[in-house]
């Protein structure tokens, strides 16, 4: 452990280490320090390409990107809200950044293998982060507590940006500030940090990567987002059911392991989705006011607090199960009717328009909460159609991965197709591009999924090469 520690502070004085490292830190600090960090890796990255005199290239998945930011900027013409669909254009531009740096760094193994280390460790942090959030605000009969809200407070009283104040009452965020998104992002990445502990090279950190794979998905737990939920149990039936041959008796240790140690108000959660709508909107609605009766009491921990605690479990496993399926669906409703209005081209891009035109119909949502949806409304037909060729060609890199040997290349395509999975499952009931940490996180994955298929796609040892290699060393062993 001491070895490798050593070793990684040493690779940290290369330009392109820090490049990477500070891309892979973006989901542990605010949004709007986020743009900070790109610039700072943009700055170590160049400094490397500069000396390596290499040129900057752009993958096929990175055109298809900039083939949508140009057609984001199209609608800007006749968008419903332009500042929202301008801001929109300037973040996908500005997190562009965060693809082409790390697609062009990644130039062999050991540098890929340094941005998965990276992206565990962060994983791990922010994982661990949301499971200290529930615990302390489910033994302190409170709230948990916003990591950024103090800067958070600070930043947006000199900016012109309303910060919601939902009471996300023992539902982990972390360090976001909506616990869903906090599953969004764990989700998207959980499959690489699955791949980087099954077949990472740095076995002085094998147990770090372990343990850092187990906090990231107590994040999820502890998020009680159902669409994670779905997302991690598919996850974990994928990899069992791709390991049968290999790893199958290790995978199925981990999966029970995880099950046993799973929380009943979890479980209670995961299963309040069957149940009809009927009292969720009420039950919340008791409990908010609850909230801000209490607020005003002295010392905050009177009869009004301890209501509150007492009524949470009852939001979580009933009351948010109802009342957001209810919502959603007359989300959905309402969507379909405006899209149906203009299908070709949208209303313009941007979460700004689709607020706008859902609280003009009544409804109380920044969003469609759905990815389909949300493309739909905004850029129509061929927003849709630029998003699909790009899942589709992320799709087919992963499964030349897969199939190209059981090795490296194995493994990244199982996390490749894990991301594309997870990425569509959150996506039916949730915007996984809503705000710039999420976008800057899919530019990473994309770079990843790219490079992926150039450096490991042609190296892989064939199944059967593997296979009769495997069985060579047994009938070995037997003599």
């Amino acid at each position: 452990m001491k070895t490798s520690l050593r070793q990684i502070q040493q690779d940290l004085r290369l330009p392109y280490q820090r490049a990477l490292l500070l891309i892979a830190l973006v989901p542990l600090f605010p949004e709007y320090i986020s743009f900070f960090l790109v610039l700072a890796a943009a700055f170590f990255a160049y400094k490397d390409i500069r000396e390596s005199k290499q040129s900057i290239a752009v993958g096929t998945i990175g055109k298809m990107m900039l083939v949508y930011i140009a057609y984001m900027a199209v609608t800007l013409i006749y968008s419903k809200d332009r500042l929202s669909t301008l801001v929109t254009i300037g973040v996908w531009l500005f997190f562009f950044l965060a693809y082409l740096i790390l697609y062009n760094l990644l130039t062999d193994s050991d540098r890929y293998d340094s941005i998965m280390l990276y992206i565990t460790g962060v994983a791990g942090v922010v994982g661990l982060i949301a499971c200290l959030q529930y615990r302390i605000g489910f033994y302190t009969n409170g709230n948990p507590i916003q990591v950024w809200e103090w800067l958070d407070k600070i930043v947006y009283s000199f900016l012109p940006i309303e910060v919601s104040k939902t009471p996300y009452i023992l539902r982990a965020c972390s360090t976001f500030s909506n616990p869903n998104v906090l599953s969004m992002y764990l989700m998207s990445v959980a499959p690489f940090v699955v791949y980087f502990n099954f077949y990472e090279r740095r076995e002085g950190l094998r147990m770090f990567c372990r343990i850092c794979l187990f906090l990231c998905l107590g994040g999820v737990t502890y998020s009680f987002s159902r669409g994670g939920y779905v997302a991690l149990l598919i996850l974990l039936l994928a990899l069992m059911v791709l390991n049968i041959r290999h790893k199958f008796a290790t995978v199925s240790l981990y999966a029970l392991c995880g099950v046993l140690l799973i929380p009943d108000e979890v479980v209670k959660r995961f299963i309040s989705i069957i149940p009809g709508i009927s009292i969720g909107g009420q039950i919340l609605e008791n409990v908010t006011n609850s909230v801000g009766g209490s607020s005003g009491s002295s010392g905050g921990g009177g009869a009004g607090s301890g209501e509150i605690f007492n009524t949470t479990a009852e939001i979580i496993n009933n009351g948010g199960a109802d009342l957001a399926i209810s919502d959603r669906y007359r989300i959905w409703v309402e969507s379909f009717d405006q899209i149906a209005d203009y299908p070709i081209f949208g209303q313009g891009m941007g979460t700004g328009v689709s607020e706008e035109i859902l609280k003009g119909n009544g409804l109380n949502a920044i969003h469609t909460h759905n990815i389909v949806l949300e493309l739909l409304l905004g850029g129509g037909i061929f927003a849709l159609i630029i998003m699909l060729l790009i899942g589709f060609k992320a799709a087919k890199n992963g499964v030349e991965l897969l199939r190209n040997g059981y090795g490296y290349s194995f493994w990244i395509g199982f996390a490749v197709l894990g991301f594309v999975g997870c990425f569509i499952i959150q996506g039916m009931v949730d915007y996984p591009l809503l705000t710039p940490k999420l976008v800057c996180n899919f530019m990473m994955i994309m770079a990843l999924v790219e490079r992926a298929n150039i450096l490991y796609v042609s190296k892989a040892i064939p199944v059967r090469q593997h296979l009769k290699k495997r069985l060579r060393k047994v009938k070995e062993a037997v003599r």
